[in-house]
């Protein structure tokens, strides 16, 4: 089996029944091998199963899947010019970003799903896509949406938010806005304030064959779109001298990137440096060419989460080597989550003063509210000692206001998931949790604390498939990740693959908490003390009790093998 995320074009033909008994299957097969073919082709796609009349194409990029669909529509209204109504030949389209699953030939999963709901609900020679192809794109191609609302879908357990595309005349519309990939003339799209800027030069194509150009202009075209979905970034594709912003230098960044091919294999080398030209971050890419398009699908995803996370740490100790007078909410923001990941009391309040001071420095900044839910948040997850439901009922009126002030946030989809899944919501922790993997598929921190979410929900397996894609994703990965599958793998029984992880560990902290009990069941009963010893020196007011009446196992068969391993250590009741 083999899985990965992909973007998703279904389509088939409308009345199709009917039209086959006029006899047009000779014409359905001249479209799909003179239109579909050509257009699939030319915008990098792969038809992946045809199904009757309809069929299934898979894209590296949302602006591929989008620009063949308007032209395959575009070409399809020339086609069945002078043609009698009731014989036109009308396709409908959707789009989808998700997960797709490949095995014994077939192609199916979730992104597979939506994107075949979605077609159905599609007019007629129209494109109808997701929220997340739509917020994905952005304003980038000059594409006009009109939006259909949410929508409940057949078998699909939560609502999608529908888009439908306006398309235009043949040559007024977005293919006409686009350049060709060897020229450097795109606009820089409008900068959000409160976000850091990113400009990503194209990648230089080093294998001495111009034929490579279009790999080198690929690479740059996914790496820019997994990018735009994250939350904190404007990323501009062409590098403008810095002096003609109006922005302050440090917050610029900048990638930079290389691409050589010789013979069966590949190398892309790529480096992150900031406005002083100090490098940030460097990495090399060596591949087997074995399918081109893996190589791209492997690139979109691992350049983009490494310098999500290290962008983010560059930014932080930007801002905390700066004086607090001044400050942007941004800057507050950032200083609130750094001292937020202390344990000590007095650096929590401070953490919380940061948060309501961004939200002073501007109401409108939905982190300021987003690090107000990640403070009550923290609490159940340290199992403290406070009321429950109001705790529950602070994080996600929080969290409900930053969702407000920006609903295509991923990480405030993925505080709300944590706040539903502690609520005993499950459908809708899973909900908050897969929608903020649609607006940012490749944020590493998200996988990671969806790992810990599908722990508790009994999905161990996909648990762990979850947490090693977050660890594979990100090289520079903190201790936590470690714990969250290990978290999965005591629950399954593996405690020696558990502890093997929790040994990976730099700095344990809450961590005792689990590696007590796994020492426990693993029968090493003075170093399952031991670690329960430290836990109470960090956590002096933890119970079993406490843990397990609030904790949001699903299964409690799954809590009971916790709980024995506490009670081994020997941790208070």
């Amino acid at each position: 089996m083999e899985q990965k995320l992909s973007v998703i074009m279904a389509a088939d033909v409308a009345g199709y029944s009917r039209l086959m008994e006029k006899g047009t299957l000779a014409a359905l097969m001249a479209h799909r091998q003179e239109l579909w073919d050509v257009e699939v082709a030319a915008h990098h796609g792969r038809i992946v199963k045809l199904i009757g009349d309809g069929m299934l194409v898979e894209f590296r990029a949302v602006e591929d899947a989008i620009l063949c669909a308007v032209e395959i529509q575009r070409g399809m209204r020339s086609r069945n010019a002078g043609i009698s109504p009731d014989r036109r030949i009308e396709f409908r389209i959707g789009i989808n970003i998700g997960d797709i699953l490949f095995e014994d030939g077939d192609v199916y999963g979730d992104g597979v799903n939506v994107a075949a709901r979605i077609e159905g609900l599609a007019k007629p020679g129209g494109v109808s896509v997701s929220s997340s192809v739509h917020d994905t794109l952005g304003g980038r191609l000059g594409i006009r949406f009109e939006d259909a609302g949410e929508q409940a879908l057949k078998n699909i357990g939560r609502p999608v938010h529908i888009y439908n595309v306006f398309i235009d005349a043949a040559g007024s519309g977005p293919a006409a806005l686009m350049a060709p990939p060897s020229q450097e003339v795109r606009e820089n799209p409008p900068v959000k304030s409160g976000r850091t800027l990113l400009h990503v030069s194209r990648f230089a194509n080093l294998s001495g064959n111009p034929d490579q150009e279009y790999f080198a202009a690929g690479i740059t075209q996914d790496v820019v779109a997994a990018l735009s979905r994250f939350s904190g970034l404007n990323v501009i594709v062409r590098v403008p001298r810095v002096e003609s912003q109006h922005h302050p230098p440090a917050t610029y960044y900048t990638l930079e990137g290389s691409v050589r091919r010789g013979g069966d294999r590949i190398r892309v080398n790529a480096n992150l440096t900031n406005a002083t030209g100090e490098h940030i971050w460097a990495e090399k890419y060596d591949f087997d060419l074995i399918d081109m398009f893996d190589v791209q699908d492997e690139l979109s995803r691992s350049i983009p989460a490494a310098l999500n996370v290290k962008i983010e740490e560059a930014e932080r100790y930007r801002v905390l080597a700066e004086p607090l007078k001044g400050s942007r909410a941004y800057d507050f923001y950032l200083r609130g989550r750094h001292i937020e990941k202390s344990l000590k009391p007095d650096e929590i309040r401070l953490a919380k003063e940061m948060f309501l001071a961004a939200i002073d420095a501007d109401p409108a900044y939905a982190r300021g509210y987003l690090g107000l839910a990640w403070l009550e948040i923290r609490k159940l997850k340290w199992n403290e000692r406070v009321d429950m439901e109001a705790t529950l009922a602070s994080a996600i009126a929080s969290a409900s206001k930053a969702l407000e002030l920006s609903p295509y946030d991923a990480d405030i989809h993925w505080a709300l998931g944590v706040v539903h899944l502690w609520r005993g919501e499950a459908d809708r922790a899973i909900g908050c949790y897969e929608r903020g993997r649609e607006l940012a598929p490749n944020n590493c921190d998200l996988l990671a604390e969806y790992c810990d979410a599908l722990g508790y929900l009994g999905l161990l397996e996909d648990a762990i498939r979850i947490g090693e894609l977050a660890l594979r994703l990100n090289p520079s990965r903190p201790d936590w990740y470690f714990w969250n599958i290990a978290a999965s793998k005591y629950l399954s029984g593996q405690y020696s693959e558990a502890l093997a992880l929790l040994e990976k560990m730099a700095e344990l902290g809450s961590a005792y908490r689990l590696l007590a009990a796994t020492y426990a069941q693993l029968g090493r009963l003075e170093e399952a003390r031991r670690a329960a010893a430290e836990l109470l020196k960090l956590n002096p007011e933890f119970s079993i009790e406490r843990y397990s009446s609030r904790t949001p196992y699903r299964d409690k068969a799954l809590l009971a093998r916790y709980v024995e391993g506490l009670r081994l250590a020997g941790l208070p009741e």
